[in-house]
């Protein structure tokens, strides 16, 4: 059987990555800031410097906290629905460019939905350009679904179909792509 194909970026989509990175960076001292919680950036959240805020996110991106996030929202449930209807996930993500990053992302999101869910895996650099990967599936039609309301856009600008995972951070956008808070909503689109 030939597989459905859905692009997806992973750490606000159907990998919890705020809440582990949270937890890791309360441990080295780090204080989240409350009245900063509908920012995307991390230096915003945690009071920190431009470049200190990557250097951080690059640490944990691979320590082997990275390794075994949760899962987002009820995207188990509907992510192992799809798979069995023949749905494969193609995972495009900016989680930087370390030597252990791509393995440990791996064998989270295979321990997470099991191994053959994940069709690949591209891990792009930190505050990365996602377009270079979008514009190999231009004019196809696919999903792709992201929490970032720029990458979001990125779908129309390439012919996909965008879904914009309803987060904190992204409440503010009134943009064209349809929001989305749940993997539920993602199953009932996609087989509607």
């Amino acid at each position: 059987m030939a597989h459905k194909i859905m692009l997806i970026d992973c750490d606000g989509v159907i990998l919890d990555w705020e809440a582990s990175f949270a937890r890791w960076i309360g441990r080295q001292g780090y204080k989240f800031n409350p009245l900063n919680d509908d920012k995307y950036s991390i230096n915003a959240r945690y009071d920190i410097p431009h470049k200190q805020g990557s250097d951080i996110v690059g640490d944990f991106n691979h320590s082997s906290d990275f390794e075994y996030l949760e899962p987002w929202r009820d995207a188990v449930e509907y992510v192992k629905k799809l798979a069995d209807e023949g749905w494969r996930f193609v995972v495009i993500t900016t989680a930087g460019e370390h030597p252990d990053t791509y393995s440990l992302r791996l064998n989270n999101l295979e321990n997470v939905f099991g191994k053959d869910v994940v069709q690949s895996l591209h891990i792009l650099p930190l505050h990365g350009d996602k377009g270079v990967e979008l514009v190999k599936y231009k004019d196809s039609g696919l999903y792709w679904i992201e929490d970032k309301p720029s990458n979001a856009d990125l779908g129309f600008k390439y012919g996909l179909k965008p879904l914009l995972m309803t987060a904190p951070h992204n409440l503010s956008y009134s943009g064209a792509v349809p929001r989305v808070n749940n993997w539920l909503e993602i199953y009932n689109i996609v087989n509607s």
